[in-house]
C-alpha cells in the first residue's frame, strides 16, 4: 500500500510539472524549439563580428553587413539583400592612428591596431609632435587664462568639450581625454576605454582635429606626469624622468568622403503562405564600435540563429511555413527604419508587429545584470504585451528556482524546464518585464504615426556598454538561447496565428489588462492618500481609472488585427469591452469611497477643469500626412520644458486627430502615474501644450 501511494504521489508529481507550459505553445513545440535553438552558434556569429568597428556608415559596418548577408543566405533566408541608404554626414573610417610620449621618455599611449577606440570616431589626419597641457573639465572658466595654441589638450572629461573650448576656440591643435562610458565612476572601471565621438565636420573657417581616449587609469598617470614637479617612474618604464613638460607624437590617417553618405540595412524573410500584408518584423542593430559582443552582437547572431531554426524545421516538415511573412532587419540603429518608413510610406501599413532583441546575450553574474523584458508604450498596448507577458514569464518561471515547487514540490532542480547551451552557463535567468524604453529600435515602430506594436529585451544595469570591454568574455550562450526561445516562439506563433485564436488572445490580453488595472487602481489610491492639494489628487486619480479603461479597451480591439473580419470574432471582442466597460464603474466607486472616507464627506467632488485645461480641451492636434514632412519638421521639445526623454516621444505618439491637447495630457499623465514618477517623471499639462505647440509652428502637425 505504501508503494502504491509512493507511485500515486510520483504520477501526479510528474503530471503536474509536464503541464509547466504557456497556451501559446504546445508541449511538443517548446521541447522542440528548445532543441533546436542554439546559443552557441549565436556565439560563433558574435565572434565574427566583434572583429570590426562598425558605426554608421564605416567600412567595418559594411564589413559585418556583408557578412550578415552571407550568412543570412545559409540560414535559408530569401530575398536576402542590402537595402542602401543615405546618410545624413560623410562616411567616416579611421585607417590607423598611434599616439606615443616622445619626451621625457618613448612611451606608446594608444594604437587602434589595439583597439579603435582609443580614437574618438570624427578624427582628422594628424602627423605632429607638441606639448601636452592639462585642462581639467575644458570649461571656458579653466581656459579663460590658459595659453593652449599650438599645443595638445589633456582633459579629464568629454573630448568634443576640448575640441570646442580648447582647439576651435583657443588654437590647441587636438585632444587626449580619458573618461568612462554612460556616466560610470572611473574608480570603478579604470581600464575601461569609452567609445567616444567628435565633430566630423568642424564650423565655417575651423579645420578639423583629432581626439583620443584614454583609460582613466592611464590618463590620471598622465595628468600627474604633465602637473608633476618631481622626478619618478610615472609609467612603470624602468625609466625616472622629471615631471611637467611632456611632449606626445600624434599621427592619424582617416579617410573622410563627402556629406550626404551611405548607411542601410540587411533584409531577409521567410515567405508567409497566406498574408502579404501582416509582416512580422524581427530586428536588432548592426552600428555600434568594435567589440559589441551584447550591444548588439547578441540580438544581431540571434536574428541568424532563429532564421536558421525555423527555416530548419520548415524544411524538416516538422512546422508548416508560416501564413505570415517574417521579415529580418539588422538594421543601423534606429535611423534605417526612420530612413525606410520615410522613404517607402506605404511599409507600416504591411507590418502586424515588431519583436525587437538588443543586449540579448548578458553573462549575468558579472555586473548583475538583468534582461529587460519591455512592453510597448500605453498608446499601442495591444494583444502583442499579452502574448510577450505568458512566454517570457514561462521562461523566466522555467528557468529560475522556486523554494516550494522545487524543494517540496518534485520538480527538476535547479531549474523546471531550463533551457542551456552547451558552452554556457547554468545560471538562473534574471529577468523582468518592464514599462516603454525608447532607446532602441522599438522606437520606431511605436511611432504614432507608424502604429506598428512591439517589444523589446535589452539588458540593464550595463557596465560594459559602448566601451572597450563589450566583449566575448562577458557573453553568456544560455542567455543568448533563452532570449532567442521568447522571440523566435512569438514569431512561430504569430506566422501561424488566425481567428482561430480569438478566444485565447482575448482572455490572455483580458487578464494582463485585469492586472493592469489593479496597477492603476493603487497608483489611484496613492493619488488620493498623498497628494496635499485634495482636489489635484482626486482628479488625478479619475484620470488614471478613465485612461486605464481606454487603454485596455484599446488592447481587447487590437485582437481583430488578428481575428479580421470575422462576425463571431468581432461579437466576442465586443462582449470583451463591454465587460471591461463594467470595470470602470466598480473602479470610479472604489476611489470614490476611499477619498469620502480619507476627507470625511459624503460626496466626492465633481472634476472641474481649470481655464488652462478648457483651452486645451479645444485643440486637436493632426499630424502631416506625408511622413517624410512629419518626421522632418517634428520636435520633441521645447524652450523651458521639463519632460522625461521617453514621455517627449510618448507625448506624440498619442497624436491622432482625435485626442486633444487636454486628453493627451490625461493620457500621458496617466501613463506616468502608473509607473510612478521615480519612473517617467511628471507631466505638466504647460509643457504638453508648448511641445504640441511647437510642432504645430513647425508645420509637424495642424490644428483641426
Amino acid at each position: 500500500m505504501k508503494k502504491l501511494r509512493r507511485l500515486l504521489f510520483l504520477l501526479l508529481v510528474y503530471s503536474s510539472a509536464s503541464a509547466q507550459q504557456t497556451p501559446f505553445l504546445s508541449d511538443a513545440e517548446i521541447r522542440m524549439l528548445i532543441n533546436e535553438l542554439s546559443g552557441d552558434r549565436a556565439f560563433e556569429a558574435i565572434r565574427i563580428l566583434t572583429q570590426w568597428h562598425r558605426d554608421s556608415g564605416m567600412d567595418g559596418f559594411f564589413q559585418a553587413s556583408n557578412y550578415v548577408v552571407e550568412q543570412a543566405k545559409k540560414a535559408g533566408l530569401e530575398d536576402v539583400r542590402f537595402i542602401e541608404q543615405k546618410l545624413e554626414g560623410p562616411n567616416y573610417t579611421a585607417k590607423s592612428a598611434e599616439l606615443w610620449i616622445t619626451d621625457p621618455v618613448e612611451l606608446k599611449l594608444a594604437d587602434i591596431g589595439d583597439h579603435a577606440v582609443y580614437l574618438s570616431d570624427g578624427s582628422h589626419d594628424a602627423d605632429l609632435s607638441a606639448e601636452l597641457v592639462y585642462i581639467g573639465n575644458g570649461t571656458k572658466g579653466e581656459l579663460e587664462k590658459m595659453d593652449v595654441a599650438g599645443k595638445i589638450v589633456l582633459i579629464n572629461g568629454n573630448p568634443q568639450a576640448a575640441v570646442a573650448n580648447a582647439v576651435w576656440a583657443k588654437g590647441a591643435v587636438g585632444v587626449i581625454s580619458y573618461t568612462t562610458s554612460e556616466s560610470k565612476s572611473q574608480f570603478d572601471f579604470p581600464d575601461q576605454i569609452a567609445w567616444t565621438r567628435i565633430a566630423v565636420t568642424p564650423p565655417e573657417g575651423k579645420q578639423g582635429t583629432f581626439a583620443f581616449n584614454l583609460p582613466p587609469r592611464k590618463g590620471d598617470i598622465l595628468r600627474k606626469m604633465v602637473t608633476s614637479s618631481t622626478t619618478e617612474d610615472f609609467f612603470a618604464t624602468g625609466k625616472k624622468v622629471p615631471g611637467g613638460k611632456v611632449t606626445v607624437r600624434v599621427k592619424v590617417d582617416t579617410e573622410i568622403g563627402k556629406a550626404p553618405g551611405r548607411t542601410g540595412f540587411v533584409e531577409g524573410w521567410i515567405k508567409g503562405s497566406k498574408y502579404h500584408d501582416q509582416a512580422i518584423v524581427i530586428t536588432a542593430h548592426l552600428q555600434e564600435e568594435q567589440g559589441s559582443a551584447n550591444d548588439d552582437g547578441s540580438g544581431c547572431a540571434n536574428l541568424l540563429e532563429i532564421a536558421r531554426t525555423l527555416n530548419k524545421l520548415i524544411a524538416e516538415g516538422k512546422i508548416q511555413r508560416p501564413l505570415r511573412d517574417i521579415r529580418f532587419w539588422w538594421t543601423d540603429e534606429i535611423y534605417s527604419e526612420y530612413r525606410y518608413f520615410r522613404d517607402f510610406p506605404d511599409q507600416p501599413s504591411k507590418l502586424l508587429l515588431n519583436l525587437h532583441q538588443d543586449m540579448v546575450g548578458a553573462k549575468q553574474s558579472l555586473g548583475s545584470r538583468v534582461q529587460n523584458l519591455i512592453y510597448a508604450p500605453h498608446s499601442i498596448t495591444s494583444y502583442l504585451d499579452a502574448v510577450f507577458e505568458n512566454i517570457g514569464t514561462f521562461v523566466i518561471q522555467t528557468n529560475n528556482s522556486f523554494i516550494t515547487a522545487g524543494r517540496m514540490g518534485g520538480y527538476p532542480r535547479p531549474h523546471s524546464r531550463p533551457i542551456y547551451s552547451t558552452r554556457g552557463t547554468r545560471e538562473s535567468f534574471g529577468a523582468r518585464f518592464v514599462p516603454f524604453f525608447d532607446a532602441s529600435d522599438n522606437l520606431n515602430f511605436v511611432e504614432g504615426a507608424i502604429g506598428v506594436p512591439s517589444v523589446a529585451l535589452i539588458n540593464w544595469d550595463d557596465n560594459w556598454i559602448h566601451s572597450s570591454e563589450d566583449d566575448l568574455w562577458q557573453i553568456d550562450q544560455t542567455q543568448l538561447e533563452r532570449n532567442a526561445f521568447i522571440i523566435a516562439s512569438m514569431a512561430y506563433y504569430f506566422g501561424k496565428a488566425e481567428k482561430d485564436q480569438t478566444s485565447l488572445l482575448l482572455s490572455e490580453t483580458y487578464a494582463q489588462g485585469s492586472k493592469r488595472l489593479a496597477n492603476d487602481l493603487q497608483a489611484a489610491f496613492n493619488e488620493i492618500q498623498t497628494v496635499t492639494d485634495k482636489e489635484e489628487g482626486w482628479k488625478n486619480a479619475n484620470i488614471i481609472v478613465e485612461q486605464g479603461i481606454l487603454r485596455e479597451i484599446r488592447a481587447l480591439q487590437s485582437v481583430s488585427k488578428i481575428s479580421g473580419n470575422d462576425a463571431e470574432s468581432n461579437k466576442a471582442i465586443a462582449n470583451a469591452v463591454a465587460q471591461m466597460k463594467l470595470k470602470q464603474t466598480a473602479m470610479q466607486n472604489e476611489i470614490a469611497e476611499l477619498y469620502k472616507r480619507m476627507n470625511g464627506v459624503t460626496k466626492a467632488p465633481s472634476i472641474k477643469l481649470s481655464e488652462a485645461e478648457t483651452a486645451a480641451s479645444k485643440k486637436i492636434p493632426v499630424n502631416h500626412p506625408v511622413l517624410d514632412t512629419y518626421f522632418e519638421k517634428r520636435v520633441r521639445g521645447a524652450a523651458g520644458t521639463i519632460l522625461h526623454p521617453t514621455m517627449r516621444t510618448e507625448l506624440l505618439n498619442f497624436v491622432d486627430g482625435k485626442r486633444s491637447y487636454y486628453d493627451i495630457n490625461k493620457a500621458l499623465q496617466a501613463e506616468c502615474l502608473a509607473a510612478g514618477n521615480w519612473y517617467y517623471g511628471v507631466v505638466k499639462l504647460d509643457d504638453v501644450v508648448k511641445v504640441l505647440d511647437a510642432n504645430v509652428a513647425a508645420g509637424a502637425m495642424t490644428l483641426k
